[in-house]
């Protein structure tokens, strides 16, 4: 069976070995890392439960990680951060040659019901990360990019989901039942609406020639929910 998009550009992020990832945040590509046959630490001050079986769940707080230097293969950080002790973090936890990696993706809003859907939810206004933060902080060796363009069937549970993920966090909860109607109203005749999406993604190996003194990570409390 042929491997769906989301499928290739997980591959893609990780490289064509299966590795011990470090993923900041709790999404479905952490799932799909897992599914991939992955070891998958899923880390973040939201964390609060476990929801995968073969995922090591830990709650960390602010940039600073709570792993020893050399901990991981690959860093996804779906939302990355630029601040210099963030890369620093990022670069000390790999191992070298590791892969620190970020994706983003846009939707199409051009579709009428995305319209409609983004006056009900507003916009996160997800932005794809500039190429050159990964080499200005002098820790990491040229970068590599990856776009990719798909269109996704949503069924209305689907759809319902897509809009508490995008949900603007100024935008209250109540606002999604008015997603129902937009359904019915866009969707209803064929049973799915069709959504496009634009994936943007970036990778560059770690550089660690000049990172002579690697200090232990700050006294955190680990939590493991599994």
């Amino acid at each position: 069976m042929n491997d769906s998009p989301e499928d290739r550009t997980a591959k893609w992020l990780v490289g064509d070995r299966l590795a011990c990832v470090l993923h900041l945040g709790d999404t479905s590509l952490a799932y799909q890392l897992a599914e991939q046959g992955h070891e998958v630490v899923v880390a973040g001050d939201d964390v609060t439960a476990s929801r995968h079986e073969d995922i090591q769940y830990v709650r960390s707080q602010g940039e600073r990680l709570p792993f020893l230097a050399g901990a991981f293969d690959v860093v996804i950080a779906p939302e990355l951060r630029e601040a210099p002790t963030a890369l620093a973090e990022y670069a000390r936890v790999l191992r070298p040659d590791g892969l620190l990696s970020t994706i983003s993706q846009r939707y199409d809003d051009s579709i009428p019901w995305m319209r409609k859907l983004r006056e009900i939810t507003g916009d996160r206004g997800s932005v794809a990360a500039p190429v050159d933060t990964f080499t200005a902080s002098g820790l990491f060796h040229e970068p590599e990019t990856h776009e990719l363009g798909t269109w996704e069937k949503l069924d209305l549970p689907g759809l319902l989901r897509f809009a508490e993920a995008t949900r603007h966090p100024s935008v209250p909860e109540s606002a999604l039942s008015q997603v129902r109607e937009l359904f019915m109203s866009h969707g209803a005749q064929t049973g799915f609406l069709r959504l496009r999406h634009e994936t943007f993604c970036v990778r560059a190996k770690v550089d660690k020639t000049g990172m002579e003194h690697e200090v232990e990570p700050p006294d955190t409390m680990l939590l493991d929910f599994r």
